[in-house]
């Protein structure tokens, strides 16, 4: 799938990531995640996660592609070692950057990776 057309991807370690997105699922702010080798990739909409500083977290926007499994491919199962935590919903919900930021920041304050 092309990278920075129609979203952008956070990608986050997965002990964080995955505590940040159990966070926006509680807020249901949680659009489209993925569970890659490289960690949790979350899809948000292009050019809202500029300016990102936090540590561990990458942002990949255009040119570039990632591959995802059909979205009825979750979480623990696996397609070449990639699954949907959270599938797309076919209406083209994205989340919110700023909620990501929230919930990461959280989840990194929570193991100690950031300053109280």
């Amino acid at each position: 799938m092309p990278v920075g057309v129609a979203w952008d991807l956070v990608v986050l370690p997965v002990r964080e990531g995955w505590r940040a997105v159990q966070i926006l699922q509680d807020l249901g702010e949680a659009g489209p995640v993925l569970l890659t080798p490289q960690g949790v990739s979350v899809l948000v909409p292009p050019g809202s996660a500029r300016g990102w500083h936090l540590p561990g977290a990458r942002i990949l926007r255009r040119p570039g592609t990632v591959e995802a499994p059909p979205p009825r491919v979750t979480a623990p199962h696996t397609l070449c070692r990639r699954s949907w935590i959270v599938p797309p919903d076919g209406g083209g919900t994205l989340s919110d950057a700023d909620a990501l930021w929230g919930a990461y920041a959280a989840a990194l304050t929570a193991d100690g990776r950031v300053g109280r």
